[in-house]
């Protein structure tokens, strides 16, 4: 992780629009100092998206490097900075996420929940959308293994509006990079 604000430089000079850092994967806190600089170098136009919460699989006692409320202690040092907190702002850790990052204006989340979104249930998913709004959700394609079509076929079946459903599913990512 040397030189990470050369490295998104150099991202941005070539017309990538973003990163994504996965704390939990990479073993450091988003509210590190030595972050910094990186977050300094994406300013208000690099989109960062990051893994905020948990592992499915974490056990008690383990470190989680990247829980919601460290999430916000970064987006408070950076508050213009474009950050996406992936997995409904705290995976495995929804409630915290409610706590944290849940209905704040510079905080926008994605709906990638492995192994499909339709485990979280539409009532739990529709309660998240209408606190937080649906003009700072985006859909989320953070795992891989996921079938993207099933995921948005649940979002449509959502009981919110089309015109939220629009914005979720594509407006509002097209929007924050400029497209």
């Amino acid at each position: 992780m040397d030189n990470m604000a050369g490295e998104a430089r150099r991202l941005r000079e070539a017309g990538i629009k973003g990163i994504k850092l996965h704390p939990m994967m990479n073993k450091f806190y988003p509210d590190d100092p030595k972050m910094f600089p990186l977050y300094e170098e994406l300013g208000e136009d690099m989109v960062l998206e990051i893994h905020s919460g948990r592992f499915n699989h974490t056990k008690p006692g383990e470190t989680i490097y990247s829980p919601p409320n460290r999430i916000m202690n970064m987006i408070r040092q950076f508050p213009k900075m474009k950050v996406i907190a992936l997995h409904l702002g705290g995976f495995y850790m929804l409630d915290e996420a409610e706590r944290e990052l849940i209905g704040k204006s510079n905080v926008l989340i994605d709906t990638t929940w492995p192994p499909a979104l339709k485990e979280l249930g539409s009532d739990t998913l529709t309660n998240i959308v209408n606190k937080h709004g649906a003009d700072k959700v985006c859909f989320g394609t953070d795992f891989p293994l996921a079938d993207m079509a099933l995921d948005s076929q649940f979002i449509e079946s959502l009981a919110i509006p089309d015109a939220a459903k629009e914005l979720m599913l594509g407006e509002n990512f097209r929007e924050l990079v400029g497209l």
